[in-house]
């Protein structure tokens, strides 16, 4: 499941997509109810059952009800509850931790990320459909992603420095940022859908560079869009770095 989210560019936490405790706790969720399944079975129903999840309905190991209280000996802490939390209600795909205290382990979910959650997890429920009837193999699920003959447009970002040392610091807080941008590309009211791959691309020929794509869609009736003031926005909040 892991190397299938990285070959269709959705296994990223920091980018707002699911890392690997997230997608450990799915695969947990499938296997707890499917004890007896082969691996060849469990995969298909892995797909399905998370191409039809109702989200924001929370993936859980382990009832609420027994973590609202914390073990013996232990001090209380917080943990997730969407109807004591504001905060929590708003979160898109609530993956829950099984632990005491509980958490929503993936909480960087937004709608950009889930869209494309939900495309790529139906789009494995297909292909795995045509596999066990014989008419695909395995193979087809880790060909690689068609990403970039889908859309039509794209924005491209490059993260540049001058040295190793510089472009190591400067990637990371890029990345740690990246999120706001693909948060503010998406505009409903605009008629913008933003829809991010979670993959950078080392030109390691060409110097310290590593390029990231979010590709957008824009509703029929949109004339003009000006992505101006949203790239000087984020501009500044990665220039204050130092």
């Amino acid at each position: 499941v892991k190397e299938w989210a990285r070959v269709h560019g959705l296994y990223s936490n920091v980018l707002g997509f699911l890392g690997g405790v997230n997608w450990a706790i799915l695969v947990c969720w499938v296997c707890k109810r499917n004890p007896d399944a082969a691996a060849s079975r469990l995969l298909p129903t892995f797909f399905k059952t998370f191409a039809n999840w109702k989200w924001p309905s929370p993936v859980l190991l382990v009832m609420m009800s027994k973590q609202k209280h914390p073990p013996k000996g232990a001090k209380p802490f917080p943990i997730w509850d969407p109807n004591e939390n504001y905060r929590d209600s708003t979160h898109l795909m609530p993956i829950i931790t099984p632990c005491y205290p509980s958490m929503n382990s993936s909480y960087n979910v937004g709608e950009p990320q889930l869209r494309r959650l939900r495309d790529e997890l139906n789009r494995a429920s297909q292909l795995s459909d045509s596999i066990l009837s014989g008419r695909k193999t395995w193979d087809v699920l880790f060909e690689g992603n068609n990403f970039f003959r889908q859309h039509a447009n794209y924005l491209q970002i490059n993260i540049i420095a001058t040295n190793e040392d510089e472009f190591r610091s400067w990637f990371g807080l890029c990345e740690s940022r990246m999120r706001l941008l693909i948060a503010g590309l998406e505009s409903p009211m605009a008629g913008v859908s933003s829809y991010p791959y979670a993959k950078f691309y080392h030109r390691r020929k060409e110097g310290h560079i590593a390029t990231f794509f979010v590709a957008l869609r824009f509703a029929r009736n949109t004339k003009r869009i000006d992505l101006g003031p949203l790239v000087a926005d984020f501009f500044r909040v990665v220039n204050d770095w130092e």
